[in-house]
């Protein structure tokens, strides 16, 4: 404090031993500290209030208190000294508004005030304490506009159960504006069945305060203000909030991924019933025909007619074809779940296994562009990814000669792995479809069962990966299917 100060307004008498310590504990508080009289002369400040305004006790002492408010907050601000000092209490000033103090710099910034009435030999005085809070605003304006903007739904609750703070994603996902939720109670938000037990609940959590997910093992509903209920998922944890202890929750509509996962769940249950059909009723009469075809021809003998042979060998290929299609189903089956099995993978040696058991036809070149270090993953379904991919290459290839070349290389976290040809090409009228089941590349085509792509993709995929096609690749022709397969093992991929 400067030797202008004056800290003791209640005596002028030379110094006494207590009111020395008053005068140095006021001078050493980390807050700031004015006396202010009836008249609103300042009578005292101490050095942090000195700091915080840029002027010195000497410019200050004697002033109306009005000089480190804002220009425009003056006027006001006279009748409301004189109001306090007509039914002086202890209070804070300002009723929850933001008060804001005015430095000598002409900066005006934000505070926070409370009033004390004391007694002095000159009459009522008050004792103010002001603090600078632009660091904690700005800290709340920073919390705030978070708040607000988040993409996920979030509300505050006080331990009264009422809602204090809610934000938009939230409020319109449940039919409200956000003002019609705000001081409203928690469970208006909460299916009737729920809200008896609600409280308990509430309860508890307040008294352990550990950050977690609500409702572990159950289906959370939030109720929408048509009556029907969202099925959400909740983050809670404890926060302070305007000076109190608080719960905020993160809120989350799964409505989306609920269908999601339900469509997926038919989706596959469908599939295993009728793979299970398709095996069990279907193959055993096909083996029976199979049979029957095998006693014709012996009963036949050599001296069957040529038309005759002709029939019975395409109602033999027909058969084969049934089987290959009853296999490749229970294989696309079979792909809806993610493999475990991880091993320490080199691409290089992949293709060159898959080469060895499916060599390349004469007049077709295979090419290699390895850049990928060894990484881990489920060998078996990448192997089968890669293989199909490679077959299909192969298999509509249309000229005598050509290359099939396979690229690999790192991208971030995934291996990125390519199959290109340089054979006809996919019509434009079959790219939105070549990934889809029973679908194949031409109309003509009867080799395949229109499976192999989409056990692909559904491979790639359900392994966390991603496959695309591009085509042409150069000069009208070619085709590349590019896929990205996950490096390094992951959790919850298993999708059935």
């Amino acid at each position: 404090m400067s030797a202008h100060t004056s800290v003791t307004p209640v005596s002028s008498d030379p110094l006494v031993p207590g009111l020395e310590l008053l005068a140095r504990a006021f001078n050493a508080a980390p807050n700031g500290f004015l006396i202010v009289d009836a008249a609103g002369t300042i009578v005292a400040v101490n050095t942090e209030l000195e700091l915080m305004f840029g002027l010195p006790a000497d410019q200050l002492v004697g002033q109306p208190v009005e000089v480190l408010l804002p220009e425009g907050s003056r006027g006001v601000h006279v009748a409301l000294r004189q109001g306090f000092f007509d039914q002086p209490d202890r209070r804070p000033m300002g009723g929850g508004r933001v008060l804001y103090g005015r430095r000598a710099n002409g900066l005006e910034f934000p505070v926070e005030i409370g009033l004390n009435p004391v007694a002095g030999a000159q009459g009522p005085l008050v004792l103010a304490s002001v603090v600078d809070i632009s660091e904690r605003l700005a800290l709340e304006w920073a919390f705030r506009g978070l708040f607000e903007e988040s993409p996920y739904g979030l509300l505050i609750v006080n331990d009264q159960g009422e809602i204090v703070m809610v934000n938009r994603v939230l409020a319109q996902s449940l039919g409200y504006a956000p003002a019609a939720l705000v001081n409203q109670p928690l469970h208006m938000l909460l299916p009737e069945r729920h809200r008896h037990a609600h409280g308990g609940l509430m309860a508890g959590y307040t008294k352990t305060g550990e950050a977690r997910m609500m409702g572990q093992g159950r289906d959370l509903t939030a109720l929408h203000r048509d009556g029907s209920e969202v099925p959400v998922e909740i983050g809670l944890s404890r926060v302070r909030w305007q000076r109190q202890a608080m719960t905020l929750a993160v809120v989350s509509d799964i409505s989306v991924r609920k269908r999601l996962e339900l469509a997926l769940k038919q989706a596959n249950s469908n599939l295993e019933e009728f793979t299970y059909v398709a095996s069990h009723d279907l193959r055993s009469p096909l083996r029976g025909l199979a049979d029957l075809m095998e006693w014709i021809e012996a009963d036949l003998g050599s001296a069957v007619a040529p038309s005759v042979a002709r029939n019975l060998g395409r109602m033999k290929q027909r058969i084969e074809r049934m089987e290959r299609l009853i296999e490749d189903l229970l294989n696309y089956a079979r792909a809806g779940q993610a493999a475990t099995n991880y091993t320490t993978v080199d691409i290089q040696d992949l293709v060159e296994e898959i080469i060895e058991l499916q060599p390349m036809p004469p007049g077709l070149r295979l090419e290699l562009d390895i850049a990928l270090p060894l990484f881990h993953a489920t060998r078996t379904p990448l192997e089968t990814a890669l293989r199909n991919l490679m077959a299909n290459a192969v298999k509509h290839h249309d000229r005598d000669e050509g290359v099939i070349r396979v690229e690999a290389h790192a991208d971030d976290s995934y291996a990125v792995i390519s199959v290109i040809d340089d054979g006809p090409g996919i019509p434009v009228a079959s790219k939105d479809r070549i990934f889809k089941l029973f679908q194949t590349l031409t109309a003509n085509q009867r080799g395949g069962s229109g499976i192999g792509l989409a056990l692909t993709k559904r491979v790639v995929e359900v392994h966390g990966g991603r496959i695309e096609v591009v085509s042409p690749v150069a000069n009208g022709r070619g085709a590349c299917f590019r896929f990205w397969w996950p490096r390094f093992p992951r959790r919850g991929q298993d999708v059935s």
